[in-house]
């Protein structure tokens, strides 16, 4: 008789697709971790080191709370000179993403999640606006237990210390929990100190037929910004501030708080969800030349009905988000505000509409498809007209349909294979369009949405001892967005449309687990991004690489367990990358090895309690952490830390259940 080789796969299911889907069938690049998955006994300082071994996602750590991390997702978001663009994030199903694109992470308590999913490639046909690729953070759920506790201290280097408390736990069908943290870091580097302390508080319901989930997350932050520095300015003292940062004193400070609800009813084969938010933010930001002042509200509601029929599944729903920005900037004046240069109320408006189907044909292969309308309005109020200053008021209202198809073929010995069709638009968001090199108000009107369409081939397995997947893809972008800086006000990032561009990679990632005790996980990432057709003044840029992206990334995790006790090692080299678009500045390649070990938790009668500890940069690698690219006066560089160590204890208890 034939043996069968078909292999079964665990149905974990995919949450960035609007469908019910199992991740083995999914015709996109994605990685899925869950609590035992991400990486521990890490400082958690920023959201690289949750996503470690993932092939296609460049995370800049810039050891700068005032900017945060850099992600790049096949190129898209390398243009962020803070914060977040071109990638769509959500925590717990709320986007952290706003309707202009542009996303904050400071209020992301990093300690907090447990579960993580990464989509590689355009999904513009299921998240709109900015999304080049999409990362999905959930924080942990409330425990199952009448009642449990927490409490967690971690110091280290730099003047590390950071404290959570936690407790939760259940009644009949509601489950609870809330905590708090403080984190204070001194920064190794002059005028880069923080401190941050979030608030959350989240319960569930759990009914027959319905779930209700109810979250609430509040976060206080302040942190000053060391700039960036020249190739000749690191040779002097790769831990000093830039000179003019200090004397104006960067940095940022201020509030953000966050609602959500979200309710799901199941009705045989269909359900409806229904999910609504809103976001308050203050910010104080003094940046070189300017003391930005921006009060922020923020709001969105999403409604989508999916179901099945036969062989196919779908999904259709909408999707409202409004923004509303009150900004003032003024001359900075030692940090303090001078004169009033700009005053305005910016509002955008996004509104999506989308519908995907999945369609089994027999039972080795499926088809996805999707397609998603958005609307994007944005309108400026200027409230700063004088007879030398004209009313700025202005509106754009900008348009996209993005479809996207995929087909997935299931092969024998657990393989599957898959390709996609993807697109995606990315609007300039409200501080990149309201930033105009001329220091008029109002909006950029010569700024542009970026386009993209992107092919994309690949195979895993997920079954047994090895999972294996590779993926191959090209990008083009029309009017890619592109950052630099004027002599006017250095420090200060403008935006232009860069005509074209194109991205092609490949991506390979593998985990294995040749012993009981010993797990291995790495990812290689190559990635050809360059200029196609597009000049800066006289100069053709075409060719050029694009600055900001890593042509090579490898990553390397080794995990030995014995016992109670576990022991890991992170690998990650990066080859160099250019800095700015005319390719005359490098940052150098490096290496970079971190260890770290702990404990599973140990029972001391009613409790238990786990310890970690770690250092990072063991050899104490001489680095650059990231770039800002164009930066004028060639500061394009911002250092990574020497060899640094932290310890951390957690203490827990619980009562037994019921």
């Amino acid at each position: 008789t034939r043996r069968d080789t078909t292999v079964r796969l665990a149905p974990v299911e995919v949450s960035a697709d609007r469908l019910p889907a199992s991740a083995a069938t999914a015709p996109y690049a994605l990685v899925i971790r869950d609590a035992d998955a991400i990486p521990r006994g890490t400082p958690a300082l920023a959201l690289d080191e949750a996503l470690r071994n993932i092939p296609g996602v460049q995370i800049d750590n810039r050891f700068n709370f005032a900017q945060g991390e850099r992600i790049s997702i096949r190129a898209a978001g390398a243009r962020a000179q803070f914060g977040v663009r071109g990638v769509r994030v959500l925590i717990d199903g709320i986007p952290a993403t706003l309707p202009d694109g542009q996303t904050t992470l400071n209020q992301i308590d990093l300690t907090t999640i447990s579960r993580i999913e990464v989509v590689r490639g355009p999904v513009a046909s299921m998240f709109g606006n900015a999304a080049g690729g999409a990362i999905l953070l959930e924080t942990a759920a409330p425990s199952g237990t009448p009642a449990a506790g927490e409490l967690a201290v971690t110091g280290g280097t730099h003047g590390l210390l950071r404290v959570r408390a936690a407790a939760g736990g259940a009644s009949g069908a509601w489950r609870y929990s809330a905590s708090g943290t403080r984190m204070t870091y001194g920064g190794f580097r002059t005028h880069s100190d923080a401190e941050n302390v979030y608030g959350s508080v989240r319960a569930s319901w759990l009914g027959s037929r319905d779930l209700l989930r109810v979250l609430v997350n509040v976060v206080d932050f302040d942190a000053r910004n060391p700039g960036s520095l020249s190739d000749s300015l690191l040779r002097v003292d790769r831990n000093a501030a830039y000179a003019n940062n200090v004397a104006q004193r960067t940095g940022e400070s201020g509030t953000q708080r966050q609602g959500g609800v979200q309710w799901r009813r199941t009705m045989g084969r269909d359900e409806i969800e229904v999910t609504g938010w809103g976001i308050t933010r203050d910010l104080h930001n003094p940046i070189p030349a300017r003391v930005v002042e921006v009060d922020r509200l923020a709001t969105g509601l999403r409604a989508l009905h999916r179901g099945t029929r036969g062989p196919a599944t779908w999904a259709a729903g909408v999707e409202h988000e409004v923004q509303r920005d009150d900004r003032q900037n003024y001359r900075n004046e030692g940090g303090e505000s001078g004169a009033l240069v700009l005053d305005q109320d910016e509002r955008v408006s996004s509104l999506g509409a989308f519908a995907q189907s999945r369609v089994a044909i027999g039972s080795m292969a499926e088809l996805l498809g999707g397609v998603r309308h958005d609307r994007v309005v944005f309108r400026a109020d200027d409230h700063l007209v004088t007879d030398t200053d004209p009313d700025d008021s202005g509106r754009r209202t900008l348009t996209a349909v993005s479809p996207s198809f995929g087909a997935t073929l299931l092969l024998p010995q657990g393989i599957v294979g898959y390709a996609n069709v993807a697109t995606a638009f990315e609007t300039p968001t409200t501080t990149e369009l309201a930033n105009r090199p001329d220091g008029a108000g109002g909006f950029n009107l010569e700024l542009d949405p970026q386009r993209t369409i992107s092919y994309e081939v690949g195979a895993r397995r997920l079954a047994g001892r090895a999972s294996v997947q590779v993926a191959l893809y090209r990008a083009f972008v029309r009017d890619a967005l592109i950052p630099f800086e004027v002599a006017d006000v250095p420090g200060r990032t403008f935006f232009r449309n860069a005509g074209r561009t194109e991205a092609a990679g490949v991506e390979a990632g593998v985990s294995v687990r040749p012993l009981r005790m010993l797990g291995i996980e790495a990812a290689y990432t190559h990635t050809s991004a360059r200029f196609r057709e597009s000049a800066l003044g006289d100069t053709a840029l075409a060719g050029n690489r694009l600055p900001g992206v890593a042509p090579h990334r490898l990553e390397l995790t080794a995990t030995l367990t014995r016992g109670t006790a576990w022991f890991a090692t992170d690998v990650r080299h990066q080859s160099r990358m250019a800095a700015d678009d005319a390719n005359t500045a490098w940052s150098p390649a490096y290496t970079v090895t971190d260890v770290r070990a702990g404990s599973e938790a140990l029972r001391v009668g009613a409790m238990a309690v786990a310890f970690t500890g770690g250092v990072q940069n063991v050899g104490a690698t001489r680095y650059n952490a990231s770039v800002v690219v164009n930066a004028f006066g060639r500061r394009y560089y911002e250092p990574g830390p020497a060899r640094t160590f932290h310890v951390g204890a957690t203490v827990s208890a619980a009562t037994r259940p019921r």
